[in-house]
């Protein structure tokens, strides 16, 4: 007989209706599941994904920049306080499934990322849908930044909750 009670408790859901491109309202809904050592963020639109990105997020100690040389010629330290790190950390999602060589999604799964990582220190499955912005994903619209922040409130409401 399986405990399913332990594994319900790492499940969270959130819905929002967001208006496309086009006009359509949509359902974004976020799945998050929570494991010892991995997160999996489900986002789909309608229930649809089609992209699953892989984000690799650094370890606290691995926030640091490398030492530079100043003009003249002397090392500068660059050491980060720890309220600098997110500022500074470069996280970039590696495509595992799907067509994720649309710089939208890239962004957002960067975002996303970034906002997770000041969250907590675990690996992320990013899976989302590529009609997150409408169908034309390689033209720009004004409603492409309201969309980005409206997908990394609902993941981080989802998994604050």
């Amino acid at each position: 007989m399986s405990n399913t009670g332990e594994f319900s408790n790492t499940v969270k859901e959130s819905n929002l209706i967001i208006k496309q491109q086009d006009g359509n309202e949509k359902m974004l809904t976020c799945t998050i599941l929570d494991f010892q050592d991995k997160i999996i963020i489900n986002l789909s639109l309608d229930g649809e994904t089609d992209i699953s990105y892989d984000i690799q997020i650094p370890q606290q100690n691995e926030f640091k920049r490398p030492y530079q040389i100043d003009d003249l010629n002397n090392e500068v330290d660059n050491e980060l306080d720890n309220d600098d790190i997110s500022s500074t950390s470069t996280i970039v999602p590696i495509v595992l499934i799907g067509a994720g060589n649309n710089i939208k999604t890239q962004v957002l799964a960067s975002q996303i990322g970034k906002v997770m990582s000041e969250e907590s220190n675990k690996n992320i499955i990013l899976n989302i849908s590529g009609r997150i912005f409408g169908n034309k994903d390689d033209e720009f619209h004004p409603n492409d930044s309201t969309v980005v922040k409206q997908c990394v409130h609902i993941v981080t409401d989802t998994y604050i909750a």
